[in-house]
């Protein structure tokens, strides 16, 4: 399993500057930002270029929280402008209720240049425990690409695994792809550790 040559980017202009590097099998990401949400971002993105289909697949093994919402993923992004259309399979630090989810494992999109993101949570009302925990440093990502279909999957040992959603949206083929950290808090960095960072394409 070889990581892929990821180019470092502050998406958004954060007040604090992040970076990344690779350590053996580890990426480590160090991410400021205000959040990717809403009809703008700011954050951390370690990414590639990639065009057409693909799997890309992560044990997110460790994150550092400033906030309720800091988060760390995968994400296929359409440019480095704050406002990009994106798709995002995202790890929150832990399993703390959050608006409709009580797991840290959530999935987002933005359809438009500039338009709000839009949150896919588990079937409501939420069951006593989460369907999707996040539970560090078990906690694998797969993003998916077959032309305009997304597959997000999370598993808690990079075997077995469980499809968070199933997702259409019309993409350029040729994008971004690779990591993604915000850390909610203006005023903080946080840490993602990230392993066995493996991109497929066919």
């Amino acid at each position: 399993m070889k990581t892929p040559a990821l180019t470092p980017s502050d998406v958004g202009s954060p007040r604090l500057a992040g970076s990344n590097r690779v350590a053996g099998s580890e990426v480590i990401v160090v991410a400021g930002g205000r959040d990717i949400w809403e009809t703008s971002d700011e954050c951390h993105f370690a990414h590639a270029r990639v065009s057409g289909d693909f799997t890309l697949t992560a044990n997110v093994a460790a994150l550092a929280m400033a906030d309720l919402y800091t988060k760390a993923g995968l994400m296929l992004r359409t440019s480095l402008e704050a406002g990009a259309e994106h798709v995002f399979l995202l790890s929150f630090g832990d399993n703390q209720a959050r608006n409709r989810n009580n797991g840290g494992i959530e999935f987002q999109f933005r359809t438009q240049p500039n338009a709000a993101c839009t949150g896919v949570y588990p079937p409501q009302p939420l069951p006593a425990q989460p369907v999707f925990p996040a539970n560090f440093p078990r906690v694998w990502l797969r993003l998916s690409r077959q032309g305009d279909t997304f597959a997000a999957s999370h598993s808690s040992d990079g075997w077995a695994w469980r499809t968070l959603t199933v997702h259409r949206q019309a993409l350029p083929a040729a994008a971004y792809i690779g990591l993604a950290v915000t850390s909610h808090n203006v005023d903080q960095t946080v840490r993602a550790v990230f392993r066995q960072v493996e991109l497929v394409q066919p």
